[in-house]
């Protein structure tokens, strides 16, 4: 009789607390007032097909009817929940009745002196930017699917009503410069805002693990875009010297990246530093192409800078050759890297000689392979060939020292 009584105090008890008699009550379960006595004086239950009945009229819930008791912290939670949900609202409402009596007295307003729709636009773009911070987040979070990434809508709808307004004021002016406004407002937006959006945005799968790729094309696709906007809104011809330039440039620091994250062909995974040095001679000498081309020297200035251009690529691509590809261990490797640095110094002057000879005629003093080095001499040209035999001379000890150690090495191994 313990549990009959708990419960029907407890149906007492809420039945008083929402002012019902036991008639009231009767009536709205559809059961006679003894029933209802008989349940509140513990005597019995009612049936089981009453209860969702029950619950509906006492504004309980089923646990709360079964156990006698009221579940005080859920109620705590739905009342706050309820709190925020009728705070939100509110919010959204105080927003649409600010934003709408801004936008209607400018309207009266711009009516009222001009007789026409002018400046209006740009208070409207405006409001627009302002509504993007405030109400387009309170907007999102109604949505699952946005409210995880509603930072990233509300910046969006901010960008373009910021676009928006930079077109309303040219339109307003009369003014042509709203291409390069509009694509440099894009461009340092994507710059300083797309690695904080990125990682909100429901991204497919084969994106969400290039983030870093997914933000480097982006902003380099919308810099080369900001170069041709300039170029052509100041009638010049140097878009593509400025576009290669730019990719040569930033690719020492961006196509690392891009080669390590990309979905290369399996025969290309192997050789992402081969295909990065290539990737970087080709924009060399496609820049040298169009510098030549642009500043009207044609095959008379190629006959000068590509073959510079790949004495100097020499170097580099011997080293990485080396340290790539030659099978010896590290200690054979950096010794065929000094001794091949010493060769390339040995033969560079000389290379360098030869083109010039061919495009301007000899030189008054031609650079000799053999070095008339004399450490006893120093001064005039006599003081550089000197240094220059150091340096040769030093790069060979170091190759012949890291030769030794690495048989020595290698003997110890066995």
């Amino acid at each position: 009789m313990e549990n009959k009584k708990t419960f029907g105090a407890f149906v007492l008890r809420r039945r008083k607390e929402l002012g019902m008699t036991q008639k009231e009550f009767a009536a709205r379960l559809y059961v006679t007032e003894s029933a209802v006595s008989k349940w509140e004086r513990g005597m019995s239950y009612p049936d089981i097909t009453l209860i969702r009945s029950i619950c509906s009229v006492l504004e309980v819930s089923e646990h709360e009817l079964l156990t006698g008791s009221e579940d005080t912290e859920k109620r705590t939670s739905e009342k706050l929940a309820e709190k925020y949900l009728r705070l939100t609202r509110n919010y959204r409402l105080a927003q649409y009745l600010l934003y709408g009596a801004i936008l209607l007295g400018c309207a009266i307003g711009n009516l009222a002196s001009a007789h026409t729709l002018d400046w209006f636009f740009i208070v409207l773009m405006a409001v627009l930017m302002s509504a993007s911070l405030t109400l387009v987040p309170a907007l999102a979070a109604l949505h699952p699917a946005l409210c995880r990434c509603k930072a990233a809508v509300s910046l969006g709808s901010f960008l373009v009503s910021l676009e928006l307004l930079l077109l309303v004021c040219c339109l307003q002016t009369g003014g042509s410069w709203f291409p390069m406004a509009g694509v440099s407002v894009l461009f340092g937006f994507a710059l300083v805002l797309l690695p904080f959006l990125l990682p909100t945005l429901p991204l497919p799968a084969c994106l969400a693990r290039r983030k870093t790729s997914l933000y480097l094309i982006t902003v380099m696709a919308l810099l080369i875009l900001l170069l041709l906007t300039g170029c052509v809104t100041s009638g010049g011809d140097w878009f593509f010297t400025a576009a290669v330039g730019t990719l040569f440039g930033t690719g020492f620091l961006i196509l690392p990246v891009l080669l390590r994250q990309l979905p290369l062909p399996e025969t290309l995974r192997p050789h992402k530093t081969l295909l990065y040095f290539a990737i970087q001679t080709a924009l060399l000498f496609l820049l040298l192409l169009i510098v030549a081309l642009e500043e009207g020297g044609g095959a008379d200035g190629l006959r000068v800078s590509l073959p510079t251009a790949a004495l100097l690529a020499a170097l580099p691509w011997g080293e990485m050759l080396l340290i790539r590809y030659l099978p010896a261990n590290g200690w054979f490797k950096a010794s065929a890297c000094a001794a091949f640095a010493a060769l390339w110094v040995w033969l560079f002057p000389a290379g360098l000689d030869a083109i010039m000879t061919l495009e301007y005629g000899p030189a008054i003093n031609s650079w000799e392979l053999w070095l008339p080095y004399d450490f006893s001499k120093w001064g005039g040209n006599q003081t550089a060939i000197n240094v220059f035999a150091i340096i040769l001379f030093t790069l060979l000890a170091i190759a012949a020292v890291l030769a030794g150690v690495g048989i020595w090495r290698k003997k110890k191994g066995r």
